[in-house]
């Protein structure tokens, strides 16, 4: 029987990213009057996958360097 491997969340992040990526940057150029709206859709979807990969901290150790800093 075939087993069936499913792409990770980091993959399918990765190529939807990539695929929201190129469509604006395409669409800017196509398009000279929307440029900026597509160019802000380019900075919002690589700024969202930079967030995304960053590893969520623990809410104690959060708490426990807001005390370490007052």
């Amino acid at each position: 029987m075939l087993s069936k491997k499913f792409p990770s969340r980091d993959e399918v992040l990765a190529v939807v990213t990539l695929i929201m990526v190129i469509g604006s940057l395409t669409l800017a150029v196509i398009d000279e009057k929307s440029r900026p709206q597509f160019l802000d859709l380019t900075k919002f979807t690589v700024g969202t996958y930079i967030g995304f990969l960053i590893p969520r901290s623990k809410s104690s150790d959060v708490y426990d360097g807001l005390r370490l800093r007052n």
